[in-house]
């Protein structure tokens, strides 16, 4: 068990030392210190390979949840990246320290960028995107669909107040990949769009905390997004360490609702855990 973990933490400070290294050669074309830090506060960033959804580790209640997740572009001529994002739910204080649920998240999508023109950053259409647990019978749980994101900034003074709101329709046929029929309410639970608001706080890189990001997530559930109650809310507080090589964060993470993970979506719960963001 302790190997494992020390294995996935290698991999998590490897990629993200990768990631630090590229960005560095990006350096040159920064102005100011949002200029530097607005790619990698909403992940518009277009290193060829670099982070996309989050990368950390986290230990408390109900279990512990770690995260890996990347994205590739795939050829320099056009903005079209792979995705892949991985969570998992580690039950580590039981006997054999089981993973509960492990979920599977590639995506393919193409990303045009506007990092010049007012406050609209970004914007992504997902080609396609598939997520699954990897289980069989009764335990199994995967959907697949194609969605629209955008990105948008508010900088202002050394604050930035971030808005990502994705809008996403999942496939009905499972010959198109779609939906397993174990999680054919899914939709009941997680709606048609979530939304990221963030406020991040950019200091001097000297100092030993050199960012602060508030977060909260949030999606409605419902055919039609009209259930609030039966979607989901995450609320995130980051202070990122300025002295070092890998940046870490110290995370807390809260979580109501459901569908945080896809064998338990349609159980509402509730978790909050504290670890290293990367």
């Amino acid at each position: 068990m302790l190997k494992l973990l020390l294995l996935i933490l290698s991999l998590v400070l490897n990629v993200n030392l990768y990631c630090q290294q590229e960005a560095v050669v990006q350096d040159a074309s920064c102005n100011s210190k949002l200029d530097k830090c607005e790619a990698e506060a909403s992940g518009y960033n277009n290193y060829r390979l670099s982070r996309y959804k989050g990368l950390y580790v986290l230990a408390g209640s109900p279990d512990t949840k770690i995260q890996v997740s990347l994205k590739y572009q795939i050829t320099s001529y056009l903005n079209l990246y792979i995705g892949y994002a991985q969570t998992m739910f580690w039950e580590i204080g039981k006997d054999s320290a089981p993973f509960k649920d492990i979920n599977f998240n590639p995506d393919l999508f193409y990303r045009i960028n506007f990092i010049k023109l007012g406050i609209i950053k970004a914007v992504d259409f997902g080609l396609y995107e598939h997520k699954s647990n990897g289980k069989d019978g009764p335990s199994s749980r995967s959907w697949s669909g194609s969605y629209f994101r955008i990105y948008t900034m508010l900088p202002f003074s050394s604050w930035s107040f971030n808005l990502d709101t994705k809008f996403y329709w999942f496939y009905n046929y499972r010959s198109f990949g779609g939906m397993d029929d174990t999680n054919k309410d899914i939709r009941e639970y997680s709606g048609f769009w979530d939304a990221r608001l963030s406020l991040i706080n950019y200091y001097d890189k000297d100092q030993s905390v050199d960012r602060i990001s508030l977060y909260f997530d949030i999606f409605p559930g419902g055919r039609y997004s009209q259930q609030w109650n039966k979607g989901g809310q995450e609320l995130g507080l980051k202070f990122r360490m300025g002295a070092g090589t890998y940046y870490p964060s110290l995370l807390f993470q809260f979580y109501h609702g459901y569908n945080e993970s896809l064998l338990d979506y349609n159980i509402e719960h509730t978790s909050y855990r504290i670890g290293l963001a990367f």
